[in-house]
């Protein structure tokens, strides 16, 4: 009977040691599926910020560039307006400004 006894136990340690290494075994394909499903996840969460990203700064360049054509514009106009003085306007500023350095030197 104890022989009987030494040999269940034999069987329930061997079982035992069979379990835990299966547990240790399948904890380390857990953990290594793990790794690779974060890594994963990762990859994905960087791929949508770098979308997202990209479409902030295309959108922000579309209004940036909408801006400068503005402001082009407005520059552009500025610039014909400059240059259709009329010839009377153009005459006028001159005679000021000869007007202005015959008074200064004058009455120095």
């Amino acid at each position: 009977m104890a022989l009987e006894a030494v040999k269940d136990i034999k069987n329930a340690e061997s079982k035992a040691e069979e379990i835990i290494k299966n547990a240790q075994l399948e904890s380390k394909s857990i953990i290594k599926n793990s790794e690779v499903k974060a890594n994963e996840e990762y990859k994905r969460i960087i791929s949508e910020a770098n979308v997202s990203a990209n479409s902030i700064m295309s959108e922000a360049i579309k209004e940036g560039e909408k801006e400068a054509a503005i402001i082009k514009e407005k520059a552009q106009k500025d610039i014909d307006d400059i240059i259709n003085l009329s010839e009377d306007k153009i005459k006028n500023a001159i005679k000021l400004v000869v007007e202005r350095i015959v008074m200064n030197n004058g009455n120095s």
